[in-house]
């Protein structure tokens, strides 16, 4: 958030390729900004509070998604790591399983 603006979708941050489906990021963001902004316009709450509890939200339900999706992309710059990567993990289909999940989060 900058200057009082609620941003949302690619403008809230950089999303890696690995994160998921950019549209369905937009779509959560856009659930959270509105949870926030109705009861703000309903006199519940000030615009402090909208904003501090759009910001909490929103890293709550995606900065560790964003993080660990920059920490694998990190991999897939190099081609000598993006293969030591793919191999590494390529017998344990739970992890990347795992992995997966942690980057795309949960569906709404």
């Amino acid at each position: 958030m900058e200057s009082h603006v609620l941003f949302i979708g690619d403008a809230a941050g950089m999303i890696t390729p690995l994160c998921g489906n950019g549209m369905s990021i937009a779509l959560h963001g856009s659930k959270i900004a509105f949870e926030c902004i109705v009861p703000y316009l309903k006199g519940k709450i000030d615009r402090h509070e909208m904003e501090q509890y759009y910001a909490d939200r929103w890293h709550q339900q995606f900065s560790k998604r964003i993080r660990t999706g920059r920490f694998i992309q990190r991999f897939f710059g190099d081609k000598f790591l993006a293969n030591f990567l793919i191999r590494s993990l390529k017998p344990f289909p739970k992890l990347i399983d795992w992995l997966i999940r942690q980057t795309h989060g949960q569906p709404f």
